[in-house]
């Protein structure tokens, strides 16, 4: 009775290094055409600002984490393609499966490779992306752009200076230009609070914030207050003011988000896009494992067996295209509230790994 040939350590890291190799080049491509085109797009102020020397060389430096975390599912499909590309051109997988190796047998490497790229992109979106995130947004807006920091937290709470007070917001919404539960203290000569305005949001129109809600409250000076009308909140702030908070989920490891969000609803505010960007943190490093079964799949399939490496690359990027596209629409459904935080982070998810399942098992042994 002669046992199922089976694969050698030997093989396993042959297979493996079949995928990391490329996948590694493909990571490194995807980033430098993603900064130079970044760079491009930001051409402009770069040359009005001044950051064109070390400052720019910085800001970009310190933007590479978040571009890595963003390309690594693409990456790992791109290197699967390619990589298997290679060796279906030279016959080495049909020369396996003729062997009795099954396709199973020939994923599990790679597969391994995939869940250490998976964990290597949580670790990186949790520690070293939130920090690097920030410094990247301070040093473009406050070092490079000469706008005044004058925005703080507090327990989780805006604060922000003004020429004649101070404001403060529960939250500010930047997809919506939305600021919620704002409170401005108009201040005298004297340093003692004139009167306080209150609104519960103030939405940004393009020329003014249009306050719901709005209270006017008078301190005399002996301390009576007097609730008076007002028609019109005057702030003296636009949503630009705004930029340099720490806002951005992408700023914010997943239990500083988690911090945020309860801090939210513990003070009846709708966390709104927030729980679905939580949602995401999870979801998005999971996506790498799934490209990598996705791109096994089609490399084990008799059908595109016979793509060449401009073929597999251009595969890559128009699946690539697809999960970028999917994601975007459900996340936008998520946070307008048309679909459930948990779905909109996790379907396309779901819906490639159905994909990659059916081609996986449907295919045909050689």
């Amino acid at each position: 009775m002669s046992l199922r040939p089976r694969l050698s350590p030997v093989m396993d890291r042959f297979l493996a290094g079949q995928f990391f190799g490329p996948f590694m080049v493909c990571t490194a491509a995807f980033t430098a055409a993603y900064l130079l085109g970044d760079m491009f797009d930001r051409f402009n102020d770069l040359i009005k600002y001044g950051g064109l020397g070390l400052i720019g060389l910085e800001y970009f430096a310190l933007k590479i984490p978040l571009i890595v975390s963003q390309i690594l599912p693409v990456a790992c499909l791109a290197g699967v393609l390619l990589g298997f590309a290679i060796l279906n051109r030279s016959g080495e997988v049909l020369a396996c499966q003729q062997l009795g190796i099954s396709r199973l047998e020939m994923a599990i490497p790679v597969m391994f490779v995939a869940a250490l790229v998976t964990a290597f992109h949580f670790a990186l979106s949790e520690t070293v992306v939130p920090h690097a995130t920030r410094e990247a947004q301070y040093l473009y807006h406050v070092e490079m752009k000469k706008r005044q920091l004058q925005s703080v937290f507090s327990d989780k709470r805006i604060w922000i200076r003004l020429r004649n007070g101070f404001a403060s917001a529960d939250a500010y919404d930047k997809g919506k230009k939305e600021l919620q539960g704002l409170t401005v203290y108009r201040i005298g000569e004297d340093y003692s609070v004139k009167d306080i305005v209150y609104a519960a949001r103030a939405v940004w129109n393009g020329k003014q914030w249009v306050p719901t809600e709005l209270k006017t409250f008078s301190l005399d000076p002996n301390g009576d207050v007097t609730q008076t009308g007002a028609d019109r909140l005057r702030l003296g702030l636009k949503p630009a003011d705004f930029s340099i908070l720490r806002l951005d989920p992408d700023e914010f490891s997943l239990w500083e988000l988690d911090d945020y969000i309860a801090s939210l609803q513990r003070k009846g505010l709708d966390p709104g896009g927030y729980i679905v960007d939580r949602d995401l943190k999870y979801a998005m490093p999971v996506s790498c494992l799934i490209m990598v079964a996705l791109g096994m799949a089609l490399s084990l399939d008799p059908l595109p067996r016979h793509l060449s490496l401009g073929r597999s690359f251009g595969l890559a990027i128009a699946i690539g295209f697809g999960y970028w596209l999917a994601f975007g629409i459900t996340s936008s459904f998520g946070r307008s509230g048309l679909m459930p935080a948990w779905t909109a982070a996790w379907l396309p998810n779901v819906m490639f790994s159905l994909i990659a399942l059916s081609i996986f098992l449907f295919g045909e042994e050689r």
